[in-house]
């Protein structure tokens, strides 16, 4: 059976060991008025329910509907305890940063006279705070800012080492970590927010794009690093990495482009399979044999070709086994394709022969 206001009003104004007088000294009322209410003759005007709700320790939805919200309340002790252990968690690591900096600045200073090592230390806990303390820190475009923070103290603390080394490898350290953020990140923003509205038609070329120019930044920047330090020869990237990423390039968006060709899924999927089964058997191999260079070409593609393989002989010598396994796959990619491509255009003619 439910209270009425006036048994809850009651029931509430006992737990706080308050009389009728006390309840309506603190209300400004006549005891007269608060034993009506709680008598359910008359109701307390609505402008008194915030201060009477305060004395009584109810919300004013529980005053109004007369009963105990235990799932608000269960769920304010919960936000209560997530408050006290969210702010447990950011003095410990405040506590751990302090206690691991000081130290390092006394010994620092004190056993070389200056400070040296003791910056990649300092850089090294700011990318630490990046991750543990800034993200709650931060209240409006987290998606943006965060990744940026930790990219951006990861970036001071390489800075720091190299500086320290005395290097000169900074930017072949970051390149690849910037290329990571914007494989990660890139596609969330596109399809996040309403600036990109006009590309996310075309999100996967775009993406593709992107990568692109940042994997042959990333590469650019390593010959340039690799030659002037002698690890390799002048030229290898236009030679080599240039081509190479430029034939995968134009393979993911022709791979991508299937998506705009008006046809069923079954033919869609089919295009994929034969395709991706012509550019690794086919294409692939072809283009690396234009290279003299055997480090270039390598016993993968030899291994990779299918026209070499024996089924009878499965041995590890001259890479049969491989022969046998890529052959398999071939077989198994094309048997597939062709499957999806039959099916595809038997639902195809069919709709054509409904239409007519």
């Amino acid at each position: 059976m439910e209270n009425s206001f006036g048994d809850f009003l009651k029931s509430k104004r006992q737990e706080k060991n308050l009389t009728q007088k006390e309840l309506a000294n603190k209300l400004f009322v006549t005891e007269s008025a608060v034993s009506k209410w709680e008598k359910d003759v008359a109701h307390p005007d609505i402008t008194l329910l915030p201060k009477l709700s305060e004395i009584l320790g109810v919300t004013e939805h529980e005053l109004i509907t007369a009963s105990v919200d235990k799932k608000t309340r269960e769920e304010k002790s919960q936000a209560k305890k997530w408050r006290a252990f969210s702010v447990s968690w950011s003095l410990f690591f405040y506590i751990a940063y302090a206690v691991a900096l000081i130290p390092c600045f006394i010994c620092n200073l004190a056993i070389d006279k200056t400070l040296s090592w003791f910056w990649i230390v300092a850089s090294a806990l700011l990318l630490a705070f990046s991750f543990t303390n800034l993200p709650k820190l931060i209240n409006k475009h987290k998606l943006i800012f965060v990744p940026l923070s930790m990219f951006a103290s990861l970036c001071v603390l390489l800075m720091t080492c190299c500086i320290y080394t005395k290097g000169d490898w900074f930017f072949v350290a970051t390149l690849p970590v910037l290329l990571g953020l914007v494989i990660i990140f890139m596609p969330i923003y596109i399809s996040k927010y309403k600036i990109f509205e006009k590309l996310k038609k075309y999100k996967e070329f775009v993406l593709v794009g992107i990568d692109f120019v940042v994997l042959n930044i990333m590469l650019l920047a390593i010959e340039i690093y690799s030659v002037s330090n002698g690890y390799a020869t002048h030229g290898w990237y236009i030679k080599y990495a240039l081509p190479i990423s430029s034939v995968f390039y134009v393979f993911l968006n022709l791979l991508m482009s299937i998506k705009f060709i008006k046809v069923n899924g079954l033919l869609k999927t089919s295009f994929v399979l034969l395709l991706t089964n012509m550019f690794l058997y086919l294409g692939l191999p072809q283009f690396f044999r234009l290279y003299d260079n055997p480090s270039i070409r390598g016993e993968m593609f030899d291994d990779m070709n299918i026209m070499k393989a024996d089924l009878s002989v499965w041995t590890s010598a001259n890479g049969m086994i491989d022969r046998n396994i890529h052959y398999i796959i071939w077989a198994t990619l094309l048997v597939v394709g062709l499957g999806f491509l039959v099916a595809g255009l038997i639902v195809h003619f069919k709709r054509k022969n409904k239409e007519k």
